[in-house]
């Protein structure tokens, strides 16, 4: 009975967290484009810190470009399930790699406006 008790309620969130960080781990690992992602957010919190921007700014830029990651990541995850479902190649399984693909540019054409007006145009 005592062991039912850490499944669930308040302890549960340890375990979740351990997911979510093997993710991570995992995106690491298996994603490209995310380890570029990642070393891009080190980047730009060199250029926060240089340019000695205010913490709004930290806040809105950063969080901007982690969802760039978070749809990346749910990028990959999309083309790792569709990979379990099929190899050979189906247009419904190009559309939906294409649709989760799509999400990404989006984020990112967010992102490099965001940044541009935060750095060249000074709004932020």
């Amino acid at each position: 009975m005592e062991k039912e008790k850490f499944k669930e309620g308040f302890f549960h969130i340890f375990k979740a967290a351990g997911y979510s960080l093997a993710g991570l781990a995992t995106g690491l690992r298996l994603s490209l484009a995310f380890r570029q992602e990642a070393a891009i957010l080190v980047l730009l919190l060199v250029l926060l810190g240089v340019y000695g921007k205010p913490v709004s700014t930290w806040l809105i830029g950063i969080g901007a470009w982690l969802l760039v990651m978070m749809a990346e990541l749910l990028n990959t995850a999309i083309e790792e399930a569709l990979n379990l479902i099929t190899t050979d190649y189906n247009i419904h399984v190009k559309h939906a790699k294409d649709m989760a693909s799509a999400a990404v540019f989006l984020m990112l054409t967010l992102n490099a406006a965001l940044w541009f007006c935060m750095f060249v145009l000074c709004l932020f």
